[in-house]
């Protein structure tokens, strides 16, 4: 390996444009050679780095390779990483591993068997705010937590396009808090019971899904929760987190994008965040530096394939819920 290293990003017309900025000169030790996305030729010079750009992701596997980021569609996940495990390079993809559990499981195995690391894109445990609540919790100032709230909303629902590629809301919104309510109750979900609606999207009512949707749960040390996602907040991006413990509470509140207030004709106004890339800005780019560390020390992700198949159990069995309109069990296969 040179002293910097080389990584390519599949997938480049959302999430992947803020890695491939990041691993372009921001993240220490990276050096970004190069993008692929099948619709490359329809995205803007300025909106990329100025790499090589390829419209078959094939191409860029081919070429001279030390790590890969995938943040293609999920419905291409599974293709992409099946294609990339012989490369024997490490591997960062952000969920899901595929949009059905065989092909999540199956993934895992693959990887497993040939000792490929896969780092899952869950990125609340790289924020500054996440990383202090879980240290908190850790270190006993709670006491025993028992609770969790979550609270997620979009400030505008994606389109209808993109709705029916993104696996359904539970799996595409609800899987980031599942994997942050395990980690910070240090407990697996063992069942779930959900309800949505529609209220802002009648055209979501084509693809089966929901723009507003609540799941409580419960969790193998008894520990429960109730999680809130909301497509359309409308006054912005939000996100919540609270962790009710015997001796306390701990809280991530941050709605507040500047840190100012302004308060005048007994108002008090504040300035939002637009969407998760501007909230979590700063979680992204700790994100590609684990990596980065991980591929150059030859260690283990902190957050593997494991953590993607058990949070997606937990979305799939929320999404059967809503259908059932009973508890639903989570059954984890790995």
């Amino acid at each position: 390996m040179t002293s910097h290293v080389r990584i390519g990003v599949i997938g480049v017309g959302g999430m992947g444009r803020t890695h491939a900025w990041n691993l372009n000169g921001a993240v220490p030790g990276a050096q970004l050679v190069g993008v692929a996305d099948p619709r490359i030729d329809t995205i803007d010079r300025d909106a990329l780095p100025p790499v090589p750009r390829y419209q078959d992701y094939r191409q860029l596997l081919e070429s001279d390779l030390d790590a890969i980021v995938i943040a293609a569609a999920s419905t291409a996940h599974a293709e992409v990483l099946k294609a990339a495990v012989s490369f024997q390079h490490p591997v960062f993809c952000e969920k899901p591993l595929a949009l059905t559990l065989e092909d999540s499981v199956a993934i895992h195995r693959l990887y497993e068997s040939l000792k490929v690391p896969l780092q899952m894109g869950f990125m609340r445990r790289f924020d500054p705010q996440y990383r202090r609540a879980f240290d908190l919790i850790q270190e006993g100032a709670i006491g025993t937590p028992y609770h969790y709230s979550g609270i997620s909303r979009d400030r505008v629902g994606p389109a209808l396009e993109v709705m029916r590629y993104s696996g359904g809301f539970y799996l595409d919104t609800g899987v980031h808090e599942f994997d942050i309510a395990r980690w910070l109750l240090h407990s697996e979900i063992t069942s779930v019971f959900a309800r949505g609606g529609i209220y802002n999207h009648p055209e979501y009512e084509t693809v089966n899904d929901v723009d507003q949707a609540h799941v409580s749960f419960q969790c193998e040390s008894g520990a429960m929760g109730l999680v809130e996602l909301s497509r359309d907040a409308v006054y912005g991006y939000e996100i919540r987190t609270e962790v009710l413990g015997t001796r306390g509470a701990v809280q991530v509140v941050q709605v507040n994008a500047t840190g100012t207030a302004l308060l005048v004709d007994g108002e008090v106004r504040r300035d939002t965040y637009r969407d998760y890339a501007e909230r979590f800005r700063e979680a992204y780019f700790h994100e590609m530096q684990g990596f980065v560390e991980m591929v150059r020390t030859g260690g283990k992700p902190s957050v593997g394939s494991v953590d993607g198949i058990r949070a997606t159990v937990v979305a799939q069995a929320a999404q059967r819920s809503l259908l059932s309109h009973r508890d639903e069990t989570v059954v984890n296969p790995v």
